[in-house]
């Protein structure tokens, strides 16, 4: 399956899956570029019998196809550069290794990071034309200006677009009713992205260049990864604290009772004996008598007293 793929890497490369793709600025066309210099409906790619064909759909500023104008109907092969005013694709095949002019596509491509600047009429009959400024473009009524605007209160050769360092710069050519940049008149000035220029009833918009993207060397573009998405949930384990605080370790191997003697009474025994009375051998029954015996007494000696201090009050 073939691929269309911008050569500045402004959008991601373009599966060409439906026999039919619509190019242009609206929304509703299967691939939209937002750039000025692009029709609202541009172009259109065709698929029948195994081949690619390309159409223009009347754009303004026109189609081309290896920088040759289409006029009607043409054969796109793989490798070939689809130019749409400044926006430049590429058919490629990302089962293939690259085509051979690719080396010659890197260098043009190296060419084209120099900033473009534009203007767009935006008035007049030429309204909705960019009119890419490269060196000096001079504007006026005569024939022979680069572009040719009417009005009769427009001079002849009125002013003139020139680039000077990588900036677009305006300079007024001594017209009768003068340069207007942003509603002020000047006799020269830089522009800037956004500027509007009129000149008498004639209005200009300048659109500024967009920031140059690297070009890597390979075809593989950043949209053709994989991208993993997280599985509902998975990231929820049960934590393991939790987990071994509802399960309690079993009880140690020497807290097991041992086994004693039979106790008849059931009143504790006392502290110390109980801490340090860990014979190695099961109690005989003649001391388990004389414990018992012990016991007694001290009972009973306890209730005497207590009985005589009652007697006493």
């Amino acid at each position: 399956m073939l691929k269309i793929q911008f050569l500045d890497r402004r959008q991601p490369a373009f599966w060409l899956v439906d026999p039919r793709l619509t190019i242009g600025r609206d929304k509703s066309n299967g691939l939209v570029i937002n750039d000025e210099g692009v029709s609202v409906f541009h172009a259109e790619l065709q698929q029948e019998d195994g081949k690619l064909y390309l159409r223009d759909a009347g754009s303004v500023n026109g189609t081309f196809l290896n920088d040759q104008p289409v006029s009607q109907r043409i054969e796109v092969n793989v490798g070939d550069v689809i130019r749409l005013h400044l926006v430049e694709l590429q058919i490629i095949d990302p089962t293939k290794a690259p085509p051979e002019g690719a080396p010659q596509i890197k260098r043009d491509l190296g060419a084209k990071q120099v900033p473009v600047w534009q203007v767009k009429a935006m008035t007049g009959v030429i309204s909705g034309r960019m009119f890419p400024i490269e060196g000096t473009k001079v504007v006026g009524r005569d024939p022979h200006c680069d572009i040719v605007v009417g009005g009769a209160h427009v001079s002849r050769r009125h002013a003139e677009f020139s680039i000077r360092s990588g900036q677009l710069w305006l300079k007024d050519l001594g017209s009768s009713n003068g340069s207007f940049i942003n509603g002020k008149r000047h006799e020269e000035i830089q522009l800037k992205n956004g500027d509007e220029v009129r000149l008498d009833a004639m209005t200009f918009k300048v659109v500024g260049p967009t920031e140059p993207v690297a070009v890597e060397d390979n075809f593989e573009e950043e949209a053709e990864r994989t991208q993993f998405r997280p599985v509902a949930g998975a990231g929820k384990a049960a934590p393991a604290p939790a987990a071994q605080s509802r399960n309690p370790s079993p009880l140690p191997q020497h807290a097991a009772p041992k086994p004693s003697a039979p106790v008849s009474a059931p009143e504790p025994r006392p502290a110390p004996q109980a801490n340090h009375a860990a014979p190695s051998a099961p109690a005989t029954p003649a001391s388990a008598s004389k414990s018992n015996v012990g016991m007694i007494v001290t009972v009973v000696l306890i209730v005497v007293g207590v009985l005589m201090a009652l007697f006493l009050l």
